[in-house]
């Protein structure tokens, strides 16, 4: 380490007093240029102290009160208890701290106002014996190339050492037999760099994933603070901790690991079935914003129609990320839409990519226990330097997965013929349906996940085009192609008919999901520094497109003559965001740190709808009104759902963060945003931050409000689909916001949603290696946009219900509007450890855990809804328990990791609290799927620094969701509407599904690095 020239005099002879006064000479000046000489005259503050056998701690506390200086060491290398004694009057600071170190056994160094402390060298471990034969230079950096002063260097097997100062360089002697050097610096890794026959080196550290107090950039535009001290709640999670689960894409990942977050895998459901709709603290994927490298996201062009959890929803697809792409991922839990813009009320999702890393590949292979749901992946990628500063990562992924099987059977021959109107005096009698339930137990239904292939490509590559202005360019993008295969409802002969003109020796035709997803970004952009002013300038192209195909499936109408593929059209959804955005810290106002920020966003947005081929949609025979058309399970967009929508917006900001001192600050943050299809809205946001008990204890809380607009596809989506209703299987259409049809029924267009989100918490490290956050909050959203339940025909003609649904072609409609004000309570909890030593080992972990309740407050229903009663049928008692009761109000998760040597145990534990669906009109089959707790267990083991396996469990015992038998038990086993089980058809709830019924899962991981 670092000798300073007071050590020298008192300790040694072996530094000549010319190496004394250059080291002195070079660190004075360069502390002259860092603070304009503001450090030199502090050094020459004259102090009086009169310590008695006082900690060191406490000394230091009082010195940095009177004396403007801040004090930085590793607990674990300096004493901080140590009892000393000093006294000394109107004595220079340096000349007190020298004493002070000399006492306390530490070396210093000065980095600004910063006093950096680390553990002294043994002076007599400098001997004659150890011969500094030649003199080492270089620069100690992190690795976005910014020089970590402070940090130590030591020659391994001696105790001689040295400091970098300010910019990260050092010199030292190194012995003719030594040629290993240890660079260390709290925060990240260890790195040892062999120095033979070399006189200068660069050393660039990486950070300790381990680290609990990891650096977050989400949620602040200046000075980057910890998860601890943060003011509001954001999580950080290293991808190779998310890995651990076992789970191939992100979004599964963090299900695994995040309590406020949820996203289900959904069977039988359109499109549907391939996305999983996101959301976080259960407010529904649409009020999450979606980042990556903090730049948004475009959202899919789905819109989430079906009637499961996320109804009417717009959400990122968040499959369109490989993992092994990404550093970390960042989560604010907390509002906002004033720092960040439209969607981020309930908080904030960061991708964060990787900048470089060795070449690597990766497997990952999974089975279910029952010898289904195969899946494959392989994952590959490299960095690369782009010259002192530059980088470039490149990563390619490939997924495939099988189908899984989880259908029930038909409970009731009885209940069966009831449902579809099969008698003995029927042309398809009740003896041929005995006969075809023989064949086919589940009437050809099948339930489980579909068959998919995703192919992932992602970069990430930034250059520095001038030292000194720090001016970079940069960019980052991912290309993401998806197909796959859903099964959905079969359709039986007594469904529907004529299909074995086409299926001539089938019982059944199944029909299948077969999207082609892409989903493609693109970012460029620019940073640079001036006057201490950064600057960022950036676009950013997105889009998600979704070409539907329905496989195996017959259009009536055309009867033998109909396909069994169609091309049923496609949804496209891009956006073009602009970005300017501007921040500095000043450290010489006063205050500890004032950081200021402001920007501008300019976001321009299309949505567009395709037709499909005729045979997708058309009547083949019309002049015969008893058929069906269109093709089965999902009609294709006929012309006149065809459109091509445009908006654009335009955003300025600014942020303020006032540290009045090291332990206190004040942030606010205010935004305007103008739509060119709604109107403006401004937003706000003030947080505020406390340290106590030496900044172990901290308090936090934030109060602001929000907003999100309308998504382009909640305006003009219209679509038809088939789904099960109360009134049995039915074709329902869906409304654009548009449509002058929905004006007559009083239906206003869409505005924006509103929020008001308070939140407060805590925060408590019980030592360097544990600790504790705890949040609450309280999340109003007023106007809150759903996809309306279905309004059907009187059989009044002249009603002006009955003439909206026959203009349209449908026999019931739904629609967007601002249907509701909810009230979302809950708290966020989670304690934190990391190498907690243990025997041989080591333990790191978490436990985590999120309790919320949602309530509907009220409806906005216009008057004609109103006055023909039609309340109900937009929003029915199963529409209020989807917002409030279809998603776990409690997920706690506990995770454990022992390493010992190169073998490491993971073991998870993950409990989801009931659900409840509440039926549209009959409470009496009202059914409550109990809380269930799931296992996953791993071991992994590293046979080399570049080699890794993993083996492991996924629901290890093999837990599922209650059946509906289980539910309904008091009720026969099964509910009154045979909708809800489609007569057994479902043998797990698929509108409530808390996690998945896969059942147990096995899988193996091997890594290897380059």
């Amino acid at each position: 380490m670092k000798i300073h020239k007071s050590q020298v005099e008192m300790n040694t002879g072996f530094i000549s007093k010319r190496s004394t006064v250059k080291t002195l000479l070079s660190f004075v000046l360069s502390i002259f240029l860092a603070w304009q000489g503001f450090a030199n005259t502090n050094l020459q503050q004259s102090l009086s102290v009169d310590y008695e056998n006082a900690a060191l701690i406490d000394i230091l506390n009082d010195i940095k009160l009177r004396s403007n200086y801040k004090f930085f060491y590793d607990v674990n290398e300096i004493e901080e208890t140590r009892k000393i004694s000093v006294k000394a009057e109107n004595l220079a600071f340096e000349d007190i701290l020298k004493e002070i170190g000399a006492k306390a056994n530490f070396d210093y160094a000065f980095n600004g106002d910063q006093v950096v402390l680390t553990a002294a060298v043994n002076p007599v471990a400098i001997t004659e014996e150890v011969i500094q034969d030649r003199q080492v230079t270089g620069t100690v950096v992190d690795k976005d190339g910014n020089p970590l002063p402070g940090a130590n260097i030591v020659v391994k097997g001696t105790s001689i050492g040295a400091q970098t100062d300010f910019d990260g360089n050092f010199s030292l002697q190194v012995p003719e037999d030594k040629s290993i050097l240890v660079v260390s610096y709290v925060g990240f890794k260890n790195e040892e760099v062999n120095v033979d026959g070399k006189s200068s080196v660069e050393v660039q550290l990486k950070p300790d994933a381990g680290q609990l107090d990891a650096v977050v950039v989400v949620g602040t535009r200046g000075k980057p603070r910890t998860s601890f001290d943060s003011p509001v709640a954001v999580d950080n999670f290293k991808t190779s901790e998310l890995e651990k689960t076992g789970r191939p894409a992100i979004d599964q990942q963090l299900m695994m690991r995040v309590p406020s977050y949820n996203a289900t895998e959904q069977p039988v459901s359109d499109a549907a079935a391939h996305f999983n709709p996101a959301d976080l603290r259960g407010l529904l994927p649409s009020r999450t914003l979606v980042l990556v490298n903090g730049k948004r996201k475009n959202v899919s062009a789905l819109v989430y129609s079906y009637v499961t959890a996320g109804r009417g929803e717009v959400g990122v697809d968040m499959k369109a990320i490989p993992s092994a792409a990404l550093e970390s991922v960042e989560i604010l839990r907390d509002g906002a839409a004033a720092q960040y813009g439209s969607d981020a009320i309930a908080g904030v999702i960061n991708l964060v990519m990787k900048k470089e890393v060795d070449p690597f590949i990766n497997t990952n292979f999974s089975t279910t226990t029952r010898g289904d749901g195969e899946m494959y992946q392989l994952e590959s990628g490299f960095g690369i330097d782009l010259g002192p500063k530059g980088y470039a990562n490149f990563t390619l992924s490939h997924m495939e997965s099988q189908t899984t099987q989880r259908a029930g059977e038909i409970t009731s021959l009885e209940d069966e013929a009831n449902y579809w109107g099969v008698t003995d005096n029927t042309a398809y009698n009740t003896s041929d349906l005995r006969s075809f339930l023989d064949r086919n137990p589940s009437a050809g239904f099948q339930v489980g996940l579909p068959e998919s292939q995703i192919t992932n490509f992602a970069y990430n590559v930034g250059f520095e085009l001038d030292e000194e202005s720090q001016t970079e360019i940069y960019s980052f993008g991912t290309l993401t192609n998806r197909e796959g295969s859903a099964p959905q409802f079969a359709r039986v002969p007594y469904w529907v008919s004529g299909f074995q003109a086409i299926y001539p020796d089938q019982d059944f035709f199944l029909a299948k999901m077969a999207p082609h997803i892409k989903d493609h970004t693109f970012a460029l952009g620019l940073k640079t520094t001036y006057n201490e002013w950064n600057f960022d300038l950036s676009s950013t192209l997105g889009k998600n497109r979704i070409d539907y195909y329905i496989k195996d499936s017959f259009n009536q109408s055309f009867g033998g003559s109909s396909p069994s593929d169609f091309y049923n059209g496609a949804h496209q959804f891009s956006h073009v965001v602009n970005n300017l955005d501007i921040d500095r810290t000043f450290y010489d106002t006063g205050l500890e740190a004032l950081t200021l920020a402001f920007g501008v966003e300019q976001r321009t947005e299309r949505y567009v709808t395709e037709e499909g081929e005729f045979a997708s949609y058309g009547d083949g025979t019309p002049n015969d009104p008893t058929d069906r058309t269109g093709s089965e399970s999902f009609g294709g967009f006929s012309p006149e759902n065809v459109s091509d929508n445009y908006r654009s917006n335009f955003g300025v900001y600014t942020d303020v963060t006032a540290d009045f001192t090291e332990s206190f600050l004040v942030s606010g943050a205010l935004r305007y945003e103008n739509y060119t299809d709604f109107g403006s809205n401004v937003s706000w946001k003030l947080a505020s931050r406390v340290k106590t008990l030496d900044d172990k204890l901290v308090f936090r809380g934030s109060v602001s409000n929000g907003f999100r607009a309308p998504a382009l596809h909640q305006i003009y989506y219209t679509a038809t689909t088939t789904t099960l209703t109360v009134n049995g299987v039915q074709q329902n259409g869906i409304l654009d916001n548009k449509n002058p049809a929905l004006r007559a029924l009083g239906i206003p267009e869409l505005d924006a949603e509103t929020s008001f989100n308070l939140s407060g918490g805590m925060t408590y490290r019980f030592s360097r290696n544990s600790g504790i956050t705890i949040d609450a909050y309280q999340i109003d959203v007023d106007d809150r946009i759903v996809l309306s339940g279905q309004v059907t025909a009187t059989g009044d003609p002249n009603s002006p219900i009955d003439q909206t649904l026959s203009s349209v072609g449908v026999g019931s409609a739904g629609f967007f509007l601002n249907a509701i004000d909810t009230r979302t309570q809950g708290i966020d909890i989670v304690y934190s450890y990391n190498n907690i030593e243990i025997g041989r080992g080591f333990l790191s972990g978490s436990i985590a855990a999120n309790f919320n309740k949602t309530e509907v407050q009220s409806t906005n229903f216009p008057s004609f809804i109103e006055n023909n009663n039609l309340g109900d049928d937009l929003f029915s008692r199963e529409d209020v328990s989807r917002v409030e009761t279809w998603r776990p109000r409690q997920k706690i998760i506990g995770t454990a990791s022992y390493e010992i040597d190169k073998l490491t145990a993971n073991l998870s534990l993950m409990y989801y609290g009931s659900v409840t669906y509440r039926h549209p009109t009959n409470p009496v089959d009202d059914a409550t799927y109990g809380g269930k707790t799931l296992t996953d267990l791993s071991f992994n083991y590293a046979f080399t620094d570049k080699i890794n396996f993993t083996l492991g469990v996924n629901n290890l015992f093999d837990v599922f969701p209650d059946t509906f038998a289980e539910a309904y038990a008091g009720r026969g086993g099964h509910p009154q509407d045979r909708n809800l089980d489609f007569v057994g058809r479902f043998k797990y709830p698929w509108q409530t599904t808390q996690f998945g019924i896969d059942g147990a899962r096995i899988f193996s991981q091997l890594n290897i690095t380059f």
